[in-house]
């Protein structure tokens, strides 16, 4: 072994490479350094949500550590993550191997359906749980399918069902007609308690069509959903004074 290989850290590397990221996970990285709490990181980024705080984390245990989550979300999460690093970024020939090497196996638990299957069971169950509290105000919902294929992977958004409680809880609707119209069960990803949830349904689309996150019909479910992501979301809830109940973490942004 040569001394710069015996010399090199990994750990140290990233390091490097995190305080120059200038994306969500880069900021979170000096957060971390600065010894904030989760909370204290969200009121930093104008969030009242500590799910991403999490994700990020676990992203910088992959990153630094070699870590390979269980889950097949953060997993693929964790690959996109790494193929970004690998395509855009300079590094040494001992990250880039070892990154290499790890992409492969990110990929395959990614890939891993018995896995899938048990995360979205877990998802299905959670968001069955959620809607039995009644609670009035904005559902966000996606499918399985948009959260592993993302309809704009460059930004990370992707196809989420956003309405309101007396409308458009799946779960509790009385008609299993509104379940078999759709491909795949959908995950609740978010709860916004309001009382007018039919004015603020309409507020919150009007945000989204003024920030251009378009609207998509999907063949199946009848329904409208928007190309956007659950971060844009909490800040027009955060805007509007709403708190958040976050059901299924998802965070496509970090």
């Amino acid at each position: 072994m040569s001394d710069s290989e015996a010399m090199w850290s990994r750990k140290d590397e990233v390091a490097s490479l995190l305080a120059q990221d200038e994306t969500v996970l880069g900021r979170l990285w000096g957060y971390e350094l600065e010894g904030l709490s989760p909370q204290q990181m969200a009121e930093r980024e104008g969030l009242n949500t500590t799910g991403w705080v999490y994700n990020g984390r676990n992203l910088i245990r992959v990153l630094r550590d070699g870590h390979v989550p269980s889950a097949p979300t953060m997993a693929e999460q964790a690959a996109r993550k790494v193929r970004a690093w690998l395509t855009r970024l300079e590094l040494s020939p001992d990250l880039r191997d070892a990154l290499v090497e790890q992409e492969k196996q990110l990929s395959a638990r990614a890939a891993d359906s018995k896995a899938q299957d048990a995360e979205i069971d877990v998802a299905v169950a959670d968001s069955v749980a959620a809607e039995k509290a009644n609670t009035s105000g904005i559902y966000v919902y996606t499918l399985p399918h948009y959260i592993k294929h993302r309809a704009d992977e460059e930004s990370g958004r992707t196809f989420l069902k956003v309405g309101h409680s007396a409308r458009d809880a799946f779960y509790r609707a009385r008609s299993q007609g509104r379940l078999t119209a759709l491909p795949e069960d959908p995950i609740l990803l978010r709860i916004y308690p309001a009382d007018e949830s039919a004015n603020m349904e309409r507020l919150f689309h009007s945000w989204l069509e003024d920030a251009d996150h378009s609207r998509s019909r999907t063949t199946r479910g009848g329904s409208e959903w928007f190309l956007t992501s659950p971060k844009f979301l909490d800040r027009i809830a955060a805007s509007l004074g709403l708190s958040v109940i976050e059901v299924t973490l998802y965070d496509a942004e970090t």
